[in-house]
């Protein structure tokens, strides 16, 4: 008998409810839910804490691994005109996070497990087209920080061959440099924590300066119409480089590369000024 969002808030709602494999499924089934209480303090949050904790097992770890990579997490209705499945996946992708994070200190997935992770987020990652932050009356969907989450995870987990990884930061730089959306939600700062987390595991800068350069350059070639496309990108850009600028230039101040950004950034002004 399928459990209900009610019944299941009433459940995790009791401060001595324990997480059992009975009760997971519903969880997961629920992760998406557009009660923001339920899905972020109940369900997400309750899973958070079991899965740091000394009682989650292997066989949990693969269950969620499983759920996430499945056409119930990440890839839910992920081609279909559904304004509301974006927070499935996204919240999908926030588990995943947590799962990789605990993997990382005390290993429990199977070998196997990893090469699909690997493979299936950057599926998902190109696929994604719900760009929205914050949505009225349903809380954060937020799916872009939310897979940032889970490449900063990823990316620091020793399973992880991080110079593999190019095309996924290759499509973050085209989702953030996108015309059909202006990000205000802080997304470029998740995304480039998972960059300088590739960046420590051995990503050369002179790496993550070609992938900007390319697009920035193929986009500064077009003609400057002003219209509303044509802004977006605007915005979008400079923010990606000003962020990243600032925090390659905390983390390390030998580096090059904010001398380069600046230059990029130097470039659009003399474009759109």
């Amino acid at each position: 008998m399928e459990v209900t969002e009610q019944q299941l808030k009433m459940q995790l709602q009791q401060k001595d409810t324990v997480i059992s494999k009975e009760l997971l499924e519903p969880m997961l089934h629920h992760i998406g839910s557009l009660d923001p209480v339920l899905r972020d303090d109940l369900i997400f949050s309750r899973l958070a804490e079991w899965i740091m904790s000394e009682e989650f097992s292997a066989t949990s770890a693969e269950r969620i691994v499983s759920f996430v990579l499945s056409q119930n997490g990440l890839f839910y209705q992920l081609t279909e005109p559904d304004d509301t499945a974006v927070f499935t996946r996204s919240f999908s992708a926030l588990l995943l996070a947590v799962v990789l994070e605990t993997d990382a200190a005390h290993p429990q997935l199977e070998e196997k497990t990893y090469e699909q992770i690997s493979n299936q987020l950057l599926e998902y990652l190109s696929n994604e087209t719900d760009f929205r932050g914050f949505v009225p009356d349903c809380g954060w969907a937020h799916s872009i920080a939310h897979i940032a989450d889970a490449y900063d995870a990823w990316f620091k987990h020793p399973r992880c061959q991080v110079r593999n990884e190019q095309a996924a930061i290759t499509r973050f730089i085209e989702i953030l440099m996108t015309p059909d959306y202006v990000f205000i939600d802080e997304e470029q700062e998740r995304v480039i924590t998972a960059w300088l987390a590739a960046r420590k595991r051995g990503i050369e800068d002179d790496v993550f300066l070609t992938m900007l350069e390319g697009p920035i350059e193929a986009w500064l070639d077009l003609p400057v119409t002003w219209d509303d496309a044509q802004f977006n990108v605007l915005r979008n850009t400079k923010q990606l480089l000003r962020t990243l600028y600032f925090r390659v230039k905390w983390q390390d101040k030998t580096s090059m590369l904010p001398e380069q950004i600046e230059h990029l950034l130097f470039q659009i002004h003399q474009q759109y000024q």
